[in-house]
């Protein structure tokens, strides 16, 4: 695609506000042939909202389906632990499937857990569908998940809890495929499985995912003088210092064990971080990241391009199909012309690009007749599910 292509696709968009849909793959070539959205078949909003409104209004106002829960404590191999919950409807639909549909195992966003509303409004979408068995995997710390060890999270190899929580349904449910379904964070934990080859497991169907930062580097440089840092960030950079400085209740060793691990000095500057300031994060990267994952990162730079799934994509193919939907005015995931056309190289890719819905905040009856980002991940995952 030319730069001038590029550029009228982005006038376009901004005028209908309806995705635009690349990819070279069979999995792209049966979206634009499938989707409701493609044909400009679902009403969207014609205005790219602000994202900073998009995402006051579903965090405040959209209500939560207040889904049942059942919980289980997956061990890791360094004894740390995920929260894993299956997602139930309080009334069940009267509806039964001769055809088994994928378990879909949820990974959120670094400041989303179970109980979040937009978890919930995701995952009931999926239950309302026809995906009987949802579930919500809550990383460590999170969600009253015990936080056993200095060790966090991370969408990098042995760190990536991804792989473990598919072997956990793998082994308990050998005759269903697995539907992997994410965003931010959790899209990049995702990728990064999905770019592991043979170690991903055979009953993974694929995945679906939306509001990944695609180009770390490039999504941190507009972070950094971002107005809505504030917003998307700092509860996010926040919770993780004092997570790692203080403890978390009922675990208040846990400080010390960071202490030991990094040192005095570091943890004298980890303690004295605000968060107030975009370049803050970096030193989180730098003196958490870096130090706690065992050594696997230099600094913030190595993170970026160990993490980044721009730069993984291009030394590795994805060994499933993959769709990714992004939106042009997210605040903190800018996506490029060199990004898409890296993504079209691999055939199992396929990427959606909306005008609006900043990040992680395509709003749900914002307007009347709009589901946006959960009816778009539930037809998306119904396509690739029917086409692998």
């Amino acid at each position: 695609m030319s730069r001038v292509a590029f550029q009228k696709t982005h006038f376009l968009i901004k005028r209908w506000a309806v995705p635009e849909i690349f990819g070279k793959g069979a999995i792209a070539n049966a979206v634009k042939e499938q989707s409701r959205f493609a044909k400009k078949l679902v009403k969207t909003p014609l205005p790219a909202l602000n994202p900073l409104f998009a995402f006051v209004y579903r965090t405040k106002y959209e209500i939560s389906p207040n889904l049942q829960t059942t919980r289980t404590i997956l061990d890791l191999y360094d004894g740390g632990a995920i929260g894993i919950d299956k997602m139930e409807l309080q009334k069940s639909p009267n509806r039964e499937s001769k055809i088994k549909k994928p378990i879909v195992l949820l990974f959120p966003g670094g400041n989303e857990n179970t109980h979040s509303t937009k978890v919930q409004t995701l995952c009931s979408s999926y239950l309302e569908a026809g995906y009987s068995d949802v579930y919500m995997c809550n990383y460590r710390g999170r969600c009253n998940t015990p936080f056993r060890t200095p060790q966090f999270t991370i969408p990098y190899g042995k760190f990536n809890e991804v792989g473990a929580a598919v072997s956990h349904f793998s082994e308990n449910f050998k005759d269903r495929q697995i539907l992997l379904a994410g965003d931010c964070f959790g899209g990049y934990c995702i990728v990064d499985y999905l770019l592991s080859g043979s170690n991903v497991d055979p009953n993974v169907v694929g995945g679906v995912i939306h509001s990944v930062q695609w180009n770390a580097e490039a999504s941190n440089e507009k972070m950094m003088v971002d107005p809505n840092y504030s917003l998307y960030v700092k509860p996010w950079a926040k919770y993780t210092k004092n997570l790692l400085v203080q403890g978390k209740k009922g675990n208040e060793e846990f400080s010390k064990q960071v202490y030991e691990k990094i040192g005095k000095d570091r943890f004298a500057i980890l303690s004295s971080l605000s968060m107030e300031q975009p370049y803050d994060v970096f030193q989180l990267y730098q003196i958490g990241l870096s130090s706690l994952a065992d050594g696997a990162f230099k600094d913030e730079k190595d993170y970026v391009e160990k993490t980044s799934p721009h730069a993984k994509i291009q030394n590795s193919s994805l060994a499933r199909p993959l769709i990714v939907i992004n939106a042009d005015d997210d605040p903190t995931a800018p996506i490029t012309l060199d990004d898409i056309e890296v993504m079209e190289r691999d055939p199992n890719l396929c990427f959606w690009l909306f005008a609006c819905g900043g990040h992680c905040s395509y709003v749900k009856h914002l307007y009347p007749v709009t589901n946006y980002i959960d009816e778009a991940m539930v037809e998306c995952s119904d396509i690739l599910v029917n086409n692998t």
